[in-house]
């Protein structure tokens, strides 16, 4: 039995959106990308944080798509460092709007979260696209962010709660809406529901206890529901803008972290949203 041996050919050119960004010495920046792929890789930008003789401004913002080439490490290496980088798209309108960057933020922080460790020196990682969805719900929701800006038409709640639609989508956690998660029972379209995160869908409200339905009542379920229907089924870029209660993407958000047993409070954004 023989066993053949090959040089792993690092992969130094990438593209991908900034998540995070920690300064470090004087003009450093250690960031973290969400590459097409899916996958989260930590790159090391020198000279990142803009300034030195030429007071050259930083292109390192939240958020942007970059591009950027790689100097070759070791497979060792717990990171990468940056050669070159250059912006493919960044946003104007968010980084002036206080509501709109902090949802930014919150979208960043979720993936970085959800997002795997990717490894640049695995010849086979460019065949796992096991987790390209999440790279395609981020980068269109923040077009989607930008363009409202430009439009004047800006609502964070309903941004928040399309992003969480069309990424339970993507994730697997997808709420059961055509079916009582209680009953069994189909759902009509005149019956009251809600959203039921532990057992992972929508509940006739006649179904639930007595103390659970004045709660239940008021916290948006049908609109809720038609929401997810709709995006579910609609392109990211064509989905309208409609009128939306800031409370109801509350129920879409404490929907998410039980799933992945998450707290709000693990969320630094939550309370500039909430």
């Amino acid at each position: 039995m023989s066993t053949f041996w090959y040089k792993h050919q690092m992969q130094t050119k990438i593209e991908g959106i900034l998540l995070s960004k920690t300064p470090f010495q004087d003009r450093h920046l250690m960031g973290h990308l969400l590459l097409r792929s899916g996958k989260e890789v930590p790159v090391c930008f020198y000279g990142g944080q803009g300034g030195g003789k030429k007071k050259k401004s930083s292109e390192l913002e939240l958020g942007y798509m970059l591009k950027v080439e790689l100097n070759k490490s070791r497979t060792t290496s717990d990171s990468y460092s940056a050669k070159e980088w250059l912006p493919l798209w960044s946003h104007k309108k968010i980084r002036l709007n206080h509501r709109a960057f902090s949802l930014l933020c919150m979208y960043l922080e979720i993936l970085s979260k959800l997002s795997q460790k990717g490894d640049l020196h695995d010849d086979l990682q460019e065949y796992d696209d096991h987790s390209t969805g999440l790279f395609r719900v981020l980068s269109n929701a923040e077009v989607y962010l930008e363009k409202s800006l430009e439009q004047d038409n800006f609502e964070w709640s309903w941004h928040f709660a399309v992003f969480l639609a069309k990424l339970f989508v993507e994730i697997g956690i997808f709420p059961e809406t055509s079916d009582c998660v209680i009953s069994g029972q189909n759902i009509g379209k005149g019956d009251p529901v809600h959203l039921d995160a532990q057992h992972g869908g929508f509940a006739k409200i006649s179904e639930l206890h007595v103390e659970d339905r004045k709660f239940s009542y008021g916290q948006g379920g049908n609109q809720i529901r038609d929401m997810l229907m709709m995006a579910s089924t609609s392109k990211y870029t064509d989905i309208p803008f409609s009128p939306w209660e800031k409370p109801f993407s509350h129920p879409l958000f404490t929907y998410f972290c039980y799933q992945y047993q998450f707290q709000t409070s693990d969320f630094k954004t939550y309370k500039m949203l909430f």
